[in-house]
Parts: C-alpha cells; structure tokens; sequence
C-alpha cells in the first residue's frame, strides 16, 4: 500500500484533513477557486466525481438540469455525464475523483500479521457486505463459523497442516457449504456446482470486503476437512470449503503476475 504523507494533502482553513493514511489510487483530491461569474467543466472519469463547496455558492449544470449548491454541501456526479460549474459569487471547491477499484487492485493474500485486534463490530460489517454476494436463485447457501479464540485457532492451525498465519490472525472463519439447498432448487446441479461456486464467490466478496475496511486477508483451502467439520461442531448437512484469515497484515506482497487480457478474453 502506498502512502500518501501530511505535506502532500491539501491544508484548508475550513477544516483539518484527519486520516492515517490515503490510498494513492483510491482518489485524487483537487482544490478549485473560483471567481464569481466564472466557470469549471468537471473533467470526464470512469468514476464518481464528488464536489464539495468550501465557501460561496455553486450552480451545477449536468443533463439539461440545474442545481444549486450552499457552502457546506456534498454533491457526487454520475461517471461520463457533462457537468459544469458556475460560481455564483467567488468560489471554492474541494473535487475528489473516486476510483472505487483500487479494491481490487491492492487485495492480496496476505500471511503476516500484525498483533494489533480488530473488533468484532468491524468483522460484522464484512460479512454484512460479503452476504450480498450473488447466488443461484438467491439460495444463499453458505455459512460461516468465526472465532478470535486461540484454542479454537489451534484446532484448525492443526487442521490446515500447520499454517501460521491462523495462528497469527486475529480472527479465522471457515466457511462453509449446504449443497441441499441449492439442491432443492436446482437438484443435482444445484448441488454439486451451484453451491460450490455461490460459496467461492461469498468467499471473494469477503476479502474484498475485508480490503474496503482496510484489512488484509488471505484464503485457505488446505486443510483437512473432516477435522474442521469436527472443531466448528460437526453442523449436518454442511461441508467447509474454505478458511479465511483476517486481520492487519504486516506484509504487502508484489503484485503477482497475471496473464495478459490476450491470453484468456475472446469476444465472439
């Protein structure tokens, strides 16, 4: 993760900027003054533009539309609409163009953690994002067994022929499958493909979610599974099918190679 120092960001009189750290790619930040009666066109981006008024007023033509904004208000713009400010009296703007992927991006399977806890309020967030994952029929057809104990972590660093980074993390989830209900939409391929690739995809959209929270993670599939079915309570009818380990990584791994788009996209 690159860091962005204090001397770098923009200093206001209005207000204190008050953050650890600013992902380089996450957004850029731009400050605009502006005279009364003159203009700004919002450059184009691939990506929501958020435009705060620091002081004076805004008109904001976009879409044949006309709003008007006060000091004090927050406004975000659709990506690739034509916008233009006008000011109305002297103007400044504070403009933050979003780039949401760095999410994507900047995740990587990270082994290394830091001691430093996570509370379980933040882990609740994950999984409440992470249960938006999309499924088959919307069968949803995980579960998940989460602990910060390390007894328990013990258990599956055991299990998972001994992978530190279980007994590093703050916190270790197994996941887990019920094939019968997707079963009971789709039968047999409901079953034996439907919940297993549900299942992986809530597994992503848990790291990801983890990274949006400034987290690291990383996910597990060596371990043996009878063992772990055993140590979360032997729950009927379910199957584990991974082991995700959260918390402050203390590494920041190169980005791994990744096959050109030539290699694997076709259009036909």
């Amino acid at each position: 993760m690159r860091k962005i120092s204090f001397e770098k960001l923009v200093r206001l009189s209005e207000f204190e900027v008050d953050v650890r750290k600013v992902h380089e790619e996450s957004s850029h930040i731009f400050l605009i003054d502006l005279k009364s009666g003159e203009s700004f066109r919002l450059p184009r981006c691939d990506f929501q533009i958020h435009v705060a008024v620091l002081r004076g007023t805004a008109e904001v033509l976009f879409e044949e539309k006309k709003e008007k904004l006060n000091q004090g208000c927050l406004a975000s713009v659709l990506p690739d609409v034509d916008t233009v400010i006008n000011a109305v009296e002297d103007l400044r703007l504070l403009i933050i163009k979003d780039n949401p992927t760095w999410v994507l991006l900047e995740r990587r399977s990270v082994r290394k953690f830091s001691s430093r806890e996570v509370p379980r309020e933040i882990i609740e967030k994950i999984f409440d994002v992470a249960r938006f994952a999309p499924s088959a029929g919307n069968m949803q057809p995980w579960r998940v067994y989460i602990t910060s104990k390390m007894d328990v972590k013990k258990l599956l660093y055991d299990a998972s022929f001994k992978q530190e980074h279980i007994l590093q993390a703050p916190w270790v989830a197994v996941i887990t499958v019920v094939p019968d209900e997707s079963a009971a939409k789709y039968e047999e391929r409901g079953s034996h493909l439907y919940s297993i690739q549900d299942t992986a995809s809530f597994t992503t959209y848990v790291m990801l979610a983890a990274k949006a929270y400034g987290l690291d993670s990383c996910w597990i599939g060596d371990f043996n599974e009878d063992r772990v079915w055993k140590i979360i309570g032997s729950p009927e009818g379910q199957r584990p099918v991974a082991i995700v380990v959260i918390g402050y990584g203390e590494e920041k791994p190169e980005p791994p190679y990744r096959k050109s788009l030539d290699r694997f996209l076709r259009f036909i």
